[in-house]
């Protein structure tokens, strides 16, 4: 289920990978070329998911759910799920509100 879940969010036009990542930054399962990546991604997204969380509390805006970060070339999209963090690499010009649909149907899936 979660395998399709990623080859849901990769068809969409500009995705360019996609994956499941535990709380803890392990690898759940991933759609991605370069199985590298994928582990790399995985530890830096628990990570800047964990900063935004602390983030957040400090701010005042409550428990994190969801973190877009716009580079100049791409996009990561960050949703938390209940196994974790489902994690999107994009291109810039990707249609982020197509990925944020897509990814919330796949959250409901996953569980």
């Amino acid at each position: 289920m979660m395998q399709k879940a990623l080859e849901s969010i990769n068809r969409i036009r500009g995705v360019l990978g996609s994956a499941l990542v535990g709380s803890d930054g392990i690898l759940i399962s991933a759609e991605m070329s370069d199985p590298q990546m994928a582990d790399l991604v995985s530890a830096l997204a628990a990570s800047l998911a964990d900063l935004s969380g602390k983030l957040g509390e400090a701010c005042g805006a409550g428990e994190v759910g969801q973190i877009l970060l716009e580079g100049e070339t791409g996009k990561v999209l960050v949703l938390s799920v209940s196994l974790g963090w489902l994690v999107v690499l994009s291109t810039a010009n990707v249609n982020v509100g197509l990925v944020r649909v897509e990814m919330r149907q796949a959250a409901k899936s996953i569980g």
